[in-house]
């Protein structure tokens, strides 16, 4: 750790700098620089502070009562997220969560209500902000298949990844901050929204192959990989940049509204007959 202290002052140089000069763009590429040096610096505390990792297994029932949609609000810091679908066994509607790096501290384990048809999981169950989750803790959250899911989503330096092919997703919120976000949806059940916010983060989503989608940036300085069947429209007083893609179904709605993201967007190939 004490090899990167260079890395810190070179920023607090650049911040001094960025003040003398007034430089917007120089006060950013300070602010990055601490940004990305405190998160490592978290990271390998955590990852070299101890040789063995705690984890523990929770298994949740969504049938009593009967839960036909949830709300997974999870937060990471240093760590990962996954969500993804599995078959129910026996006809039990369980919802399995794995969770490592993570042991008996205070707040680290789910808090989950279900009533009136909905669940509500949170993750970790202390705290609001993603700086108060678990430093390098890692969760899996497992969902019966066709399940309605809504997941909203906080990330620090860390990696999230959706797979909703099996399950029926109704919105997808992710506040990601230096971490590379996937989310694959390319099955009949799409998401009417997927929403991306925060700052210096890779986003790769998968769509399907023949839905309309209409994708918005809000924000400045975010940068796009995109289908060719994409088309800007140009024109009007309004700072948001639109492109849309004609196509069957249900209307996807994707917005960017963080400077510094990347965004790549792919179809699911079509597959013969």
């Amino acid at each position: 750790m004490a090899h990167y202290w260079p890395v810190l002052l070179i920023a607090v140089g650049v911040a001094l700098l960025a003040n003398s000069l007034r430089s917007v763009l120089l006060g950013w590429v300070a602010t990055i620089l601490v940004i990305g040096a405190l998160g490592f610096g978290a990271w390998w505390a955590y990852h070299h502070g101890t040789s063995t990792k705690p984890s523990y297994t929770k298994t949740l029932d969504l049938g009593r009562p009967r839960a036909e949609t949830l709300t997974i609000r999870a937060r990471v810091f240093g760590g990962s997220l996954e969500v993804e679908s599995k078959p129910g066994a026996n006809g039990k509607r369980n919802l399995e969560l794995f969770a490592e790096g993570v042991g008996g501290e205070a707040g680290a384990d789910p808090h989950f209500i279900s009533a009136a048809g909905a669940a509500i999981l949170d993750w970790p169950s202390g705290g609001s902000h993603v700086y108060q989750a678990p430093i390098g803790g890692d969760l899996r959250i497992s969902a019966p298949e066709q399940l309605r899911i809504r997941l909203e989503a906080k990330s620090l330096f860390s990696g999230v990844r959706a797979d909703f092919g099996r399950l029926r997703p109704e919105r997808c919120e992710v506040e990601a901050i230096g971490s590379a976000v996937r989310i694959l949806a390319p099955g009949p059940s799409r998401p009417a929204l997927v929403r991306i916010r925060g700052t210096l983060s890779n986003v790769d989503l998968l769509i399907p192959s023949s839905c309309p989608v209409r994708l918005e940036f809000l924000a400045p300085l975010t940068f796009r990989s995109i289908p060719e069947d994409f088309t800007e429209h140009l024109g009007g007083r309004s700072k948001t940049k639109i492109w849309t893609s004609e196509g069957s179904g249900p209307l996807l709605l994707i917005r960017v509204e963080g400077p510094l993201i990347h965004l790549r967007v792919r179809r699911e190939p079509v597959r013969a007959l």
